[in-house]
């Protein structure tokens, strides 16, 4: 299934159809994932750059943020 704001959820096979609907979800993600590490993450961990929490939060961020950046 894929979605435009044109056509709303449709069901598809064709493939090229389907690379960019999952191209596109991918740049989205990739943008929230970004904007969470500079936005959040990154200023919480310049206060207390010590603290493990953060460090736990920022190591799968930053993995998820490289997967993300291959597959788009």
């Amino acid at each position: 299934m894929i979605y435009s704001r044109a056509d709303g959820y449709q069901f598809t096979a064709d493939p090229n159809e389907l690379e960019t609907y999952e191209t596109a979800r991918v740049h989205v993600l990739l943008t929230e994932v970004r904007r969470l590490i500079t936005g959040t993450i990154a200023p919480h961990a310049a206060l207390d750059p010590g603290d493990k929490r953060i460090r736990h939060i920022v190591a799968p961020l930053n993995s998820v943020k490289s997967t993300l950046d291959l597959i788009a």
